[in-house]
């Protein structure tokens, strides 16, 4: 609540100084008397009351100055308008990615998952989409600001949802902007995680960087796994036992080139820990443009004052002129 006129309220003060010093001082015998005990000390019932009217007045004045400054009161707006980024998730489902990370002994493809999911809920104004390759590559969810589909169809995707092995990098990654490039917005990013070297497809992966290029889409490339990784076999005499995966088939400097070919940046993650920072780090560099703007409106609220003020004021005078004054 506000008061347009504020220094109107100024009149109030001074109007309670006025009346306190008119019943103080205003009242004056007309004769004088060496003594009163002639006339007693009892007031009659109408003296005790007549103050009354006189407060009602007072009350009702200054309601009608308040109604005068203008009372308000305000609500408030905020707008938000979120510049999203449009983001394609390319995920390697070959079989390699069954490894398991020995510092979390979880998979290289569970940790992945893991990690998606945790970005997907962070981006909450961009609009995002996963591809799924091995020898094959198809989009598993186009784009959406769905993110409990998306995370949904994150759980869904193991190393035999193409039912074919290998790694296809450039026939994913032409996939991935293929979905880009049918639609218009300002940033648009692929993040592409392997952990093998390009040896299915049609399409090579530094063509399929080049239309990325063409269309402006940036692409941020991350390698996983370890020599360290191992797998888990199930052996006929010994049960289920640990293998250590034989060298490591990820082609770094490939994904290293086609990060620096569009513009993007390449994230080594041989561990979980490193895969986290690998998502931490693409989320810092792609922030999503949010604009707030906030606008106050004032309602008017004089009749709020107004409205009592008056009848107080009226009720004040009438009790003035009618009952106290007929009271003995």
């Amino acid at each position: 609540m506000r008061f347009l006129y504020v220094y109107l309220l100024s009149l109030i003060p001074i109007i309670l100084i006025f009346f306190l010093l008119k019943e103080k001082y205003y009242s004056k015998p007309l004769l004088k008397f060496s003594s009163l005990s002639f006339f007693g000390n009892k007031r009659s019932f109408r003296t005790k009351f007549l103050i009354i009217p006189e407060i009602l007045i007072l009350i009702g004045i200054f309601f009608i100055i308040a109604a005068l400054a203008r009372p308000q009161s305000s609500s408030k707006y905020e707008t938000f308008q979120a510049n999203g980024i449009d983001i394609m998730l390319v995920m390697d489902t070959s079989t390699s990615m069954e490894a398991v990370d020995p510092t979390v002994n979880i998979s290289r493809i569970q940790n992945a998952k893991d990690r998606a999911k945790e970005f997907i809920l962070k981006r909450v104004n961009d609009r995002m989409g996963i591809v799924v390759f091995s020898s094959l590559a198809f989009t598993q969810c186009p784009l959406t600001l769905d993110k409990d589909a998306l995370v949904n169809f994150v759980d869904l995707i193991n190393t035999r949802i193409t039912k074919a092995d290998g790694t296809a990098i450039g026939d994913a990654l032409a996939t991935a902007v293929n979905r880009l490039s049918k639609v218009e917005s300002k940033s648009k990013i692929v993040v592409l995680l392997t952990d093998g070297a390009n040896n299915r497809g049609e399409i090579s992966p530094m063509t399929a960087a080049q239309l990325a290029k063409d269309n402006n889409i940036k692409v941020y490339t991350v390698g996983v796994g370890s020599e360290r990784d191992y797998y888990e076999i199930e052996d006929l005499f010994w049960g289920k036992r640990k293998v250590q995966a034989q060298g490591n088939d990820l082609d770094e400097n490939l994904l290293k080139e086609i990060a620096a070919k569009t513009d993007g940046e390449y994230f080594s993650a041989q561990t979980s820990k490193d895969l986290y920072k690998a998502f931490s780090g693409i989320d810092n560099l792609e922030k999503t443009t949010v604009e707030h703007t906030k606008s106050v409106n004032y309602n008017e609220q004089f009749m709020k004052f107004l409205f009592p003020g008056f009848w107080i004021l009226i009720m004040g005078f009438l009790l003035k002129i009618t009952i106290l004054k007929r009271l003995p």
